[in-house]
């Protein structure tokens, strides 16, 4: 089980771990999706200028290092709405896995998914 739960992450980690101090916007223990997994009320996100931030909640992190993912490595974005929460998957071009998150934890994306080509839906 421990493995399944650190399986992309640590995929995403050999390309994208950092060391950086989380950005100003950072929104804590928010929910979504890293491949696989979904991250219920323990994933923390924030937006820079370089990429998604993404990190676990201290007490679950299990050695799971934070990671910055750069706008050029997404190749694709789709709805991925439930009941009434409005959601967005991320495909990754390398390694391919995907992101699920709200559209509000996306929202300061805006200007920067459009500098990639996407379009906010």
């Amino acid at each position: 089980m421990i493995f399944l739960f650190r399986h992309d992450w640590n995929r995403l980690a050999k390309l994208y771990r950092t060391q950086e101090a989380p950005p100003l916007n950072f929104s804590r223990m928010r929910s979504g999706s890293v491949g696989l997994v979904y991250y219920k009320g323990t994933l923390n996100v924030g937006i820079t200028p370089q990429g998604i931030y993404l990190s676990i909640f201290l007490l679950f992190r299990f050695g799971l290092t934070p990671l910055l993912i750069p706008w050029n490595a997404i190749r694709k974005i789709e709805p991925a709405n439930q009941l009434f929460i409005k959601r967005f998957r991320l495909y990754l071009s390398s390694p391919k896995v995907s992101l699920i998150l709200s559209k509000d934890v996306l929202e300061p994306a805006k200007e920067f998914l459009a500098t990639q080509g996407f379009e906010w839906i």
